[in-house]
């Protein structure tokens, strides 16, 4: 750098020699405002990644209106400089450009001065650095539930390319530039809003980020605080059974918007499925047991509140097939017609030949004294409380 230097101060020399030489007085760059001079190098102020620059060079003496170039080099990457010297535009990655700049007197055939007489230009060298930019991450904060406790961390991004956004993880302070939080939640230094809301509202603020060095960035989040979602569900109690049309709706109140439901901690039984617009859970069991699961909805504004739910499917309705023992006349007969499954209460039926003062009672007993001996046929149904039913013919021998 040293050696690079001294080429540019022989350079430079070499240039005041020609400019002074010329008849008035040469345009000549402001060494103070904006680029200041560092020996004959003008250092312009840092730049950073991904935040907007506008900054318009000065030139004094010469014939008062200037026009500008590069001779050599260029700006960073995603600025520009039009000719009255301005520089605009967003730099998209770090580093450093040294590029060579002139500066012109704009003649009257051009729009200058009437009175200016030539183009005395003069050139010079300027450095241009971009630094890492500061990103805050947080696109939109999820809302808030009033009484509900509230935690969102806040994150920021050193940004050395934004195309593609490459970085790591910056360290930054925190604070709240403008607007206000809902009464309840703060901000720590280090970007934790947390608290617990006390009332409902939406609330606008424009968080600010700083990280090393100064380097800033701020971003306008809206936090909504809304009632509490209420869940209710109707498989509290829902009697469900293998191969039984099955049906349970779910409602949500409270929140924001429309729902979207979920399940979680779990799993529905198999043949079942859950309407995530709706939260209605429909279908048909394919197997029994005991299934345990959390029911989440979740509103447009990211507030959740789930349900923890037990689900018991019962296995089909079957009768078994039975031989029944032989049944004497005058003696009190018992007997057990076997079943699976079902979801009670149960409704018997008797069809066919029986015994006279047979029945059947609630738990599938077959009772009776037979008076006359025989052989009777006859069927058993039984019927649930889903409407499932089954169906079996028995003999009974009475001697």
């Amino acid at each position: 750098m040293t050696l690079k230097r001294f080429a540019l101060f022989a350079t430079l020399a070499v240039l005041a020699c020609g400019v002074f030489a010329a008849p008035g007085s040469a345009a000549s760059f402001d060494d103070t405002n904006p680029c200041p001079a560092s020996g004959p190098l003008l250092v312009c102020p840092a730049f950073q990644v991904g935040q907007p620059v506008s900054m318009q060079l000065r030139a004094l003496f010469g014939c008062d209106i200037f026009w500008w170039e590069f001779t050599n080099g260029a700006l960073p990457a995603g600025l520009s400089m039009n000719t009255s010297g301005l520089i605009t535009g967003t730099p998209t990655s770090t580093g450093e450009t040294e590029p060579w700049v002139q500066v012109h007197d704009l003649l009257p055939s051009q729009g200058g001065n009437s009175w200016c007489a030539g183009d005395n230009k003069s050139q010079r060298q300027f450095v241009f650095t971009v630094n890492p930019g500061l990103s805050i991450q947080q696109q939109k904060v999820p809302g808030g539930t009033i009484g509900k406790a509230y935690s969102v961390q806040l994150t920021a991004l050193s940004v050395t390319n934004i195309n593609p956004v490459q970085g790591s993880p910056a360290q930054a302070t925190w604070s709240i530039k403008s607007g206000s939080l809902p009464a309840g939640v703060t901000i720590s230094s280090s970007g934790l809003l947390s608290g617990t809301p006390t009332a409902e509202g939406s609330y606008t603020f424009v968080v600010q980020a700083v990280g090393g060095g100064g380097v800033t960035d701020t971003e306008t989040e809206t936090l909504t605080v809304r009632q509490p979602i209420a869940l209710t569900s109707q498989l509290a109690g829902a009697k469900a059974e293998v191969g039984a049309r099955f049906s349970a709706a779910q409602t949500a109140t409270g929140g924001a918007g429309t729902f979207t439901w979920s399940v979680g901690n779990g799993a529905l039984p198999a043949g079942l499925t859950l309407d995530p617009t709706t939260g209605s859970i429909t279908g048909t069991p394919a197997v029994g047991g005991r299934f345990q699961f959390t029911l989440t909805a979740t509103d447009t504004e990211a507030r959740t509140s789930s349900v923890a739910v037990t689900l018991v499917v019962a296995k089909k309705l079957t009768l078994d097939k039975v031989r029944l023992k032989t049944a004497t006349t005058g003696k009190a007969y018992r007997a057990k017609v076997s079943f699976v499954g079902g979801v009670a209460p149960l409704t018997w039926k008797i069809g066919g030949k029986l015994p006279k003062g047979f029945k059947v009672t609630k738990t599938g007993l077959l009772l009776g004294t037979p008076k006359a001996a025989g052989t009777y046929r006859f069927t058993v149904t039984v019927r649930d409380a889903l409407g499932v039913s089954a169906k079996t013919t028995l003999t009974l021998v009475v001697k």
